[in-house]
C-alpha cells in the first residue's frame, strides 16, 4: 500500500511567490511507492475556495465551502505503477474572475454575479467559532481503488489581486461640512434686528456673526505605499466687505487624529436569527496635538506629511465576494481655535484600499531628513484573534518602514495546512 508521503506536488519558481491575475501555475506531481502498485486514477486540481465556519447552538460547526474556481488535469489512468520514483508535469493559470454562484440572501454587501478573485485571506470572527477563510491550492489525489482508498495531498498558492486601474496619484475629493458649521462668536441680536437686517440685505458680517463652514479634502481610494493627502479648508458663511476683513483673525489649527476602521464580515445563513457575523476594529494612524499652526481663510491646510499605509498586514485589499467582505472607513477629526474659543471638526468616509502598486512605479519618497513623515503605527494583532495575509513585504521592499517582526502571513509556511477540510 502506497504511503501518504509517497505522494508530494513541487510547484516552479520561487517558494514565497505571491501569485497575481493571469499568473502561470507549473509544477510536477512526484510519486515514489515502495514497491509496485495497481491504481486507479491520479489526477490534481487547481481550486479556489471561500470558506466559511460557523458555530451554531450545542456547539455544532456548520462549514459553507464555495468554490471561486477550479481546474482539473488528470495524469493517470488505470495502471500499474513502478516502485521508482515517477513525476508528471502540470500547467494552470489563474483565471480572470470568480465563476458564477447562486447569493442565497439579498444584501449588497457581498456579490451576486462574477468579480475579481479576492486576497488569501483568514480572519476569526468576534463570534467564538467563525471563521473566514479565501484560499488558492493544487490538491493531487491518487485513488488506490475501493479497498486501499484515496490519498490526497494539497500545496498552498498565496494570491494578491492586480489593480485594476493604475493610478500613481489618488484623487482628492472635498466635502463640504456645513451640518458642523462653527459661530466662534455670539450673535447678540435681537431677533428683530436680524430680520430687519436680512431684508434690507445689509452687510452684517462682523466678527460677532462669523460662521466657519468646514471642507475636508480626502482620497476615497488609496494604495500601500502612496501618500494619503489629507487638507482643511475653513469659509465664512458670511460676505466680508473688504474693509471689514482685517477685523477677522485667523483660526488656529490645534490637533489632528486620523483612525481607520476595518469592518469585516462573513454570511452566517444557516441562521435565520443571526444572518451575519461582523467584527469591527479601529485603528488610531495619527494624533497629533498642540499645533499651533494658522489657517487662513479659503486656504486648504495640510493635516499630514507623508502619510502613507506601510503596514502590509493589515492592509488587506478592500474586497468582497459570495460569502466574504472587508472594506475600511476614514475618521478625521480635526480641532481648531478661534480667539480662545474650541471646535472639533468630524468626518467618517468609506475608504477603498487598492491592491498595492509595484513599487519601481511608486514616486521617490524626499530623502531630506528633515521632511516630516507620519507613517502608521506598527500592526499588532488582537488578541485571541488570528489574522493572515501575504506577506507583500518580501515581494515590494518599503524604504523607512521596515516589517513588524511579529507580523502574521501564512505564505511562509506554503505547504501547511490551514484549515481541516477543503
Amino acid at each position: 500500500m502506497i504511503s501518504d508521503s509517497s505522494l508530494r506536488i513541487l510547484v516552479d519558481g520561487d517558494s514565497s511567490r505571491v501569485y497575481r491575475r493571469g499568473d502561470k501555475v507549473t509544477g510536477r506531481v512526484i510519486l515514489a511507492p515502495g514497491c509496485e502498485e495497481s491504481i486507479s486514477g491520479l489526477s490534481i486540481s487547481f481550486q479556489g475556495k471561500c470558506v466559511t465556519t460557523s458555530m451554531g447552538p450545542l456547539r455544532q460547526e456548520y462549514k459553507e465551502a464555495i468554490v471561486l474556481f477550479r481546474f482539473t488535469q488528470d495524469l493517470l489512468s488505470s495502471c500499474q505503477i513502478t516502485p521508482n520514483k515517477n513525476s508528471w508535469t502540470f500547467n494552470f493559470e489563474f483565471p480572470e474572475v470568480a465563476e458564477p454562484k447562486q447569493s442565497k440572501l439579498n444584501r449588497s454587501t457581498y456579490r451576486k454575479s462574477p468579480h475579481p478573485l479576492p486576497p488569501s485571506f483568514y480572519m476569526c470572527m468576534d463570534i467564538p467559532g467563525d471563521r473566514a477563510l479565501v484560499s488558492y491550492y493544487l490538491r493531487a489525489t491518487l485513488d488506490q481503488g475501493a479497498t486501499k482508498g484515496v490519498i490526497k495531498t494539497k500545496e498552498f498558492l498565496p494570491y494578491h489581486p492586480t489593480p485594476s486601474d493604475l493610478v500613481l496619484e489618488p484623487k482628492v475629493h472635498s466635502r463640504a461640512l456645513y451640518a458642523q458649521t462653527w459661530k466662534p462668536i455670539p450673535d447678540h441680536r435681537t431677533g428683530i434686528e436680524k430680520a430687519v437686517a436680512k431684508l434690507s440685505r445689509r452687510n452684517s458680517s462682523t466678527t460677532g456673526t462669523l460662521r466657519i463652514v468646514p471642507t475636508l479634502h480626502y482620497p476615497e481610494r488609496i494604495s500601500p505605499g502612496q501618500n494619503i493627502p489629507l487638507y482643511i479648508s475653513l469659509s465664512n458663511a458670511y460676505a466680508v466687505h473688504p474693509a471689514e476683513q482685517s477685523k477677522i483673525s485667523q483660526c488656529i489649527l490645534d490637533s489632528v487624529t486620523v483612525t481607520i476602521s476595518t469592518h469585516t464580515s462573513l454570511l452566517r445563513s444557516q441562521y435565520a436569527s443571526l444572518p451575519e457575523s461582523v467584527m469591527v476594529k479601529h485603528v488610531t494612524c495619527l494624533s497629533k496635538t498642540n499645533i499651533a499652526r494658522p489657517i487662513s481663510f479659503g486656504t486648504k491646510a495640510k493635516l499630514a506629511h507623508n502619510f502613507r499605509l506601510v503596514d502590509d498586514v493589515e492592509c488587506v485589499p478592500s474586497f468582497k465576494t459570495y460569502t466574504i467582505a472587508r472594506r475600511y472607513d476614514l475618521t478625521v477629526a480635526v480641532g481648531i481655535k478661534y480667539e480662545g474659543r474650541e471646535a472639533t471638526v468630524r468626518c467618517t468616509t468609506l475608504l477603498e484600499i487598492l491592491p498595492r502598486i509595484p513599487q519601481e512605479l511608486l514616486p521617490t519618497m524626499p530623502e531630506d531628513e528633515d521632511t516630516e513623515i507620519d507613517p502608521l503605527p506598527l500592526y499588532v494583532p488582537r488578541a485571541p484573534s488570528g489574522e493572515f495575509a501575504p506577506d507583500y513585504e518580501s515581494v515590494y521592499s518599503m524604504p523607512r518602514s521596515p516589517s513588524s517582526s511579529r507580523s502574521l502571513a501564512y505564505t511562509h509556511s506554503r505547504g501547511s495546512s490551514i484549515a481541516p477540510g477543503d
